[in-house]
């Protein structure tokens, strides 16, 4: 028997209280009981959080748990992740040689034609193109002796005057007259000859700087694209 009680089992003392009276006196007292007194018990597989001071307490890498990193991707102790970024210089260089070079190619064109690639007509063997009375025509060619020599005749059969604006330049105009089938003849052929608007001379120079700088964009969107690749792998 402990010499703080009695043989009754009481305090020697004070008076035991029960967790009830404990917490009626302590609500007396203005004091909040403690947590599980007064039937408030916590269950039996409650845990209390680690406070953020415990020098007790193990970090996620120690604990072998997931690390939070700054996209919110979790990794472990045990092996790392590739950034979730690893594949953004890869994706510049993909835009900017499929999207930003070909637009650049296609305002070049568009500049120098007028804004119009849809009325362009490529001739075959028998150089045969269907024409609109009074629309400007530009016949093309992909070398200089391309158009060298060549002649366009009307629906009747009446040559059409062509006009080269400039010398060892592979390209002529004509006006139809009337609509109908104008047939084009060339020494050299006419396969692979594109009848369409005539150019815009003046805006060449414009054009010209487009298309250069869709090369220059091209190329340097297949270096980035590499580029992108090889840390991506890494």
């Amino acid at each position: 028997m402990a010499v703080y009680e009695t043989d009754d089992g009481e305090p020697r003392y004070g008076k035991r209280l029960s967790p009830e009276e404990l917490a009626a006196y302590l609500r007396e007292q203005g004091m909040e009981p403690p947590i599980g007194t007064g039937g408030d018990r916590p269950a039996a597989d409650a845990q209390i959080p680690a406070s953020a001071n415990d020098p007790y307490r193990r970090s996620p890498i120690e604990a072998g748990g997931p690390v939070p990193t700054r996209w919110g991707a979790g990794t472990s102790a045990r092996g790392s992740a590739r950034p979730a970024h690893r594949w953004r210089t890869f994706g510049v260089g993909v835009v900017l040689m499929l999207v930003i070079a070909p637009l650049l190619l296609l305002t070049g064109a568009l500049t120098v034609l007028g804004g119009s690639l849809t009325r362009s007509a490529t001739l075959g063997e028998d150089g045969v193109v269907y024409l609109e009375s009074g629309t400007p025509a530009g016949l093309y060619g992909t070398f200089a002796t391309a158009v060298t020599g060549c002649t366009v005749t009307d629906p009747d059969g009446a040559a059409v005057a062509l006009d080269a604006p400039e010398a060892g330049v592979p390209y002529a105009t004509f006006t139809p007259a009337r609509s109908g089938a104008y047939t084009v003849t060339c020494p050299a052929g006419t396969a692979g000859l594109v009848v369409g608007p005539p150019m815009n001379l003046d805006r060449v120079p414009l054009a010209a700087a487009l298309i250069l700088g869709a090369g220059a964009v091209g190329l340097s969107g297949l270096i980035v694209t590499v580029v992108g690749v090889v840390r991506a792998r890494r």
